[in-house]
């Protein structure tokens, strides 16, 4: 399913389309609301974590018809990856610094689409009072942050929510590389 993570030009690309897409994927990763209410650290590693969260949305939502979306799905890791190489350039890292880092990003980003996609599959409560996300935004996107119980049921909830509104989205329009995201409250 993954298959789009390993980085190659192809030929009518939708470049394009990934480009437009991972645009408004780092805007909404960059919305003050996650940082303010949702508790995510604004940090690197923080708004590192939110865009690839993001990038994870979108990836779940184009792996609905691979058929029709898999170079989509492609372009837009392809993008995602020359666009952290090129700030980890402009941060100093070396040729060797910037394979390193992309590399555990790519390694990390398996382990955190299996663990969103396994918490999203479950329903909040059913297992335990916690929804099943928490913990593995707790791992991820929080990492070293302290946030209350609320914000991270927060947070929980609004992953569910943009989702819900991704898989309700226009093939069509995710085709053309238009794809929005859920206003939504993060307060807790």
């Amino acid at each position: 399913m993954f298959s789009f993570l390993k980085k190659t030009v192809r030929k009518n690309a939708p470049r394009d389309e990934a480009a437009a897409l991972y645009g408004a994927i780092v805007a909404q990763a960059r919305t003050p609301a996650l940082y303010l209410d949702g508790g995510v650290p604004d940090t690197e590693n923080g708004r590192l974590e939110a865009i690839l969260l993001h990038v994870y949305l979108v990836v779940e939502r184009l792996s609905q018809d691979p058929d029709r979306h898999g170079m989509l799905q492609q372009a837009l890791f392809d993008h995602l990856m020359e666009d952290l190489e090129t700030n980890l350039r402009e941060m100093s890292y070396g040729d060797s610094g910037v394979r390193v880092r992309v590399q555990k990003v790519i390694e990390g980003f398996y382990g955190r689409a299996a663990a969103y996609r396994q918490g999203l599959a479950m329903p909040p409560g059913l297992a335990t009072n916690e929804d099943p996300l928490a913990a593995p935004l707790r791992r991820n996107l929080y990492r070293r942050a302290s946030p209350t119980d609320a914000t991270v049921a927060s947070f929980c909830a609004y992953l569910r929510c943009q989702a819900a509104h991704l898989a309700a989205l226009d093939d069509d329009a995710l085709a053309t590389g238009k794809v929005s995201f859920k206003a939504s409250d993060l307060g807790p």
